[in-house]
C-alpha cells in the first residue's frame, strides 16, 4: 500500500496582518509556525517516511525540514506544488481586495471554476499543475510512505481531485495550519482519503 501524508505548512510571519491571499509570495514561518511544525514532526516520527516533498516556498521548505529531520531525510523541492497564484490580489487582505477589485472579486467568488484573479491563475489551471505533480510523486513511490508539505490551496485542489468534488466546493474543506491529511492507495490504485484536517494544537 502507498500512503501519502498531505501536510499544510505552519503559521507565517504576516499572520497578524489578515493578508489571506499569500499565494506565491515567499513569507517565512513565524515562531508559532515553527513550534507547530515541530509538533507535526514529532507526531509523524513513528511512521517510516521514505520521502518528504515540499513546494518551492520557504514556509513549506522549512516546515518540511522539521518533519524530515525525524527520518534522516532531506526535503525534495517540487515547484509545481506551489500555492495558487492570486495575481494582483497577493499580499492584500480580503477587505482591501473587496474595495479595490469589487467586480473581479464578485465574479471570482460567483464562478470559481471559470474566473481568475486579475493576472492570476484560474483554479482548473492550478489543479492540473498540482495534480500532475502529485500523481508523479505517487507513481514514483509505489508501496512507500511519503509526505507532501504544501499550501491550503494546493492541498484542497488535490483533495477535490481525489474526492471527485467540483472546484466550487474547495473552500468547504478545512485546512488549518500544520494540519495532516492521509491518503492511502490500495492495490488496485484507487485512493482512500482516511483523514482530513487533523490539526495539532500549540
Amino acid at each position: 500500500m502507498t500512503r501519502v501524508f498531505l501536510i499544510r505548512h505552519g503559521e507565517t510571519q504576516d499572520e497578524e496582518t489578515g493578508r489571506v491571499f499569500k499565494g506565491t509570495t515567499d513569507i517565512p514561518l513565524s515562531k508559532k509556525g515553527v513550534s507547530r511544525m515541530k509538533k507535526a514532526g514529532e507526531f509523524l516520527a513513528p511512521f517510516k517516511l521514505d520521502a518528504v516533498y515540499t513546494s518551492a516556498l520557504s514556509r513549506c521548505i522549512d516546515s518540511g525540514t522539521l518533519v524530515a529531520s525525524h527520518h534522516d531525510l532531506d526535503v525534495q523541492v517540487e515547484p509545481q506544488l506551489n500555492e495558487i497564484n492570486f495575481g494582483l490580489w497577493e499580499g492584500q487582505t480580503f477587505e482591501e481586495i473587496k474595495r479595490r477589485y469589487p467586480e473581479q472579486l464578485r465574479a471570482w467568488l460567483g464562478d470559481l471554476e471559470n474566473e481568475a484573479p486579475p493576472e492570476g491563475e484560474a483554479l482548473p489551471q492550478a489543479q492540473r499543475r498540482v495534480v500532475a505533480a502529485f500523481k508523479e510523486i505517487v507513481n514514483r513511490h509505489n508501496g512507500d510512505t511519503c509526505a507532501i508539505v504544501a499550501h491550503a490551496g494546493t492541498l484542497r485542489l488535490i483533495l477535490c481531485h481525489l474526492l471527485d468534488l467540483r472546484l466550487s466546493n474547495m473552500f468547504k474543506i478545512g485546512q488549518d495550519y500544520g494540519c495532516i491529511n492521509i491518503v492511502d492507495f490500495r492495490r488496485n490504485g484507487s485512493p482512500l482519503v482516511s483523514l482530513i484536517n487533523f490539526a495539532l494544537y500549540v
